[in-house]
């Protein structure tokens, strides 16, 4: 492993987990209104998400998934059926974004749904199939050597992806009459699920 690189991998990687993008998207529409624990726990499950996804590849097991593309479909779908999921409660929420703080659900399931929209989002396996080699050209050799790729790995998608939720934060503050809350949740419904065709067409 050729640690002078893993500086440009974490930089690399940082702004292209920051480039707009469907997990962007939906974890800015998440983080929005006053269920802060739920979009903790959901940047949390996309973290974990870019975990499995760097060991997935660091281990050699993106070659073996190419044949089996069933796998990740299945993750595909899944985050597809939570964009949809997402958007009708964001446009159906009568009071908008305001009122999202009073139905907060579960950090497990949001965390899970995180997991989910990440693995089942196909550029997440091809950023790291791009990256990886310029770090590990032969390959990861032992434990260590992937302990340490997986930590820079979490900082650096955490970094993103919990700044987000922070820069959200401010953005939701511009929001806060019942009116302007509203609006922005039917928009940010309406891009979500434009969204989720992307995923789904991609």
């Amino acid at each position: 492993m050729d640690h002078t690189a893993l500086i440009a991998y974490s930089g690399a990687l940082a702004a292209l987990t920051a480039a707009p993008g469907p997990v962007v998207a939906v974890l800015v529409a998440r983080s929005l209104g006053r269920d802060s624990k739920g979009a903790v726990a959901f940047a949390a499950g996309l973290c974990l998400g870019d975990v499995l996804a760097v060991c997935i590849v660091a281990l050699g097991v993106g070659v073996w998934a190419e044949g089996r593309p069933d796998l990740f479909s299945a993750a595909k779908y899944l985050g597809v059926a939570y964009l949809i999921w997402l958007s009708v409660r964001m446009w159906n929420d009568a009071s908008g974004l305001a009122a999202a703080g009073e139905r907060r659900k579960g950090w497990l399931a949001s965390g899970c749904a995180g997991v989910a929209l990440c693995l089942g989002n196909p550029s997440t396996l091809l950023i790291y199939i791009l990256l990886l080699p310029t770090v590990a050209p032969t390959g990861i050799g032992d434990l260590p050597q992937l302990t340490l790729l997986v930590l820079v790995t979490l900082v650096s998608v955490g970094a993103v992806f919990f700044g987000t939720i922070v820069l959200a934060r401010q953005v939701d503050r511009l929001f806060a009459s019942p009116a302007a809350s509203s609006r922005f949740s039917r928009i940010s419904a309406a891009m979500i699920a434009l969204t989720s065709v992307w995923v789904l067409a991609s």
